[in-house]
């Protein structure tokens, strides 16, 4: 589906989804990640959803859908499509609605990416590490890419965009939050001046099992210490109501991120009854199934369940 929701973002408010890559398709094969290990790692650009299959199910959403912002995100890294320039050109044409997008920030060094990125209003991007050794070590990148040209590309864009960029550091324990890590990251947030820092840890089951998060209290203290606001306290807010809740966007959400019945309730503003009926329905199917990580049962959707 490349299109998706309208789902409730903690940062963005009501957030239609636009997923211009299919899953795991990333420059970056993190050790935290939510969705999963990387099955394609790569730089190389391509058209990897049709620009006419994503317009047509984007016009389609803004017919029919209420919402707050369009975000281009999804289950890889979204400017790694070719036609990346020409959806935010799309939609900008399209609707008055702010657009929003997350990126790991790998493909900044692209101009035509770079461009396209100057015209949107708010651009969610990441920078977990500012050392060489442990970028290579929590964001496990593609040959060629580097912190240094990370920071770099991120400071240029911060001068030359038009809306606002927000970043993202994400600390795994024993991994990027060593003294000499927190001190590299705060001197690069002092060098990119982002509108906003902010900074999280491991809070659903990761790519690997060995990856761990740190304490609320830690994290807390090291967003005191970068001038970062400490994302993982912030709370999960409230979803839309209205219209009953489908499978198919309960699976889109959990292709994305794995989630407990509280969070897909408060998302789509439905009971969590509704959300455990089609959650048993789709793990019947062998579209899901539960993970228990830190004591609380998640749902993860499974690539090629029955239909």
């Amino acid at each position: 589906m490349p299109v998706f929701g309208p789902v409730r973002s903690r940062r963005l408010g009501l957030s239609l989804g636009v997923d211009l890559v299919p899953r795991k398709v990333c420059s970056m094969d993190c050790v935290y990640c939510e969705v999963g290990r990387t099955t394609l790692l790569t730089t190389e650009r391509a058209e990897y959803r049709s620009l006419s299959r994503v317009m047509e199910a984007l016009e389609r959403a803004l017919r029919e859908k209420e919402f707050d912002v369009i975000t281009i995100t999804g289950s890889g890294e979204p400017t790694l499509n070719l036609r990346f320039p020409e959806v935010v050109e799309r939609i900008r044409s399209l609707t008055p609605r702010p657009l929003a997008v997350l990126t790991n920030s790998t493909l900044l060094a692209v101009p035509e990416v770079f461009e396209a990125l100057c015209e949107v209003d708010f651009v969610l991007a990441s920078l977990d590490a500012a050392r060489e050794e442990s970028f290579r070590r929590v964001n496990r990148p593609a040959p060629g890419l580097s912190a240094r040209e990370l920071l770099e590309n991120l400071m240029a864009l911060r001068g030359k965009m038009r809306g606002e960029l927000w970043l993202e550091i994400l600390l795994v324990r024993g991994i990027n939050d060593a003294p000499e890590d927190i001190e590299a990251l705060r001197q690069a947030l002092e060098r990119i001046r982002p509108h906003r820092a902010q900074l999280n840890t491991v809070v659903r089951p990761p790519a690997e099992p060995w990856a761990r998060g740190l304490t609320p209290a830690e994290i807390l203290a090291l967003s005191r210490e970068l001038s970062a606001e400490p994302l993982t306290v912030a709370p999960r807010g409230q979803g839309r109501r209205g219209a009953g809740l489908s499978p198919e966007e309960v699976e889109g959400y959990l292709s994305r991120r794995p989630a407990p019945v509280e969070e897909l309730s408060r998302a789509f503003g439905v009971p969590p009854e509704e959300v455990r009926g089609i959650l048993d329905r789709l793990a019947a199917r062998g579209r899901v199934r539960p993970v228990v990580f830190r004591g609380e049962t998640f749902y993860r959707a499974v690539a090629g369940g029955s239909p």
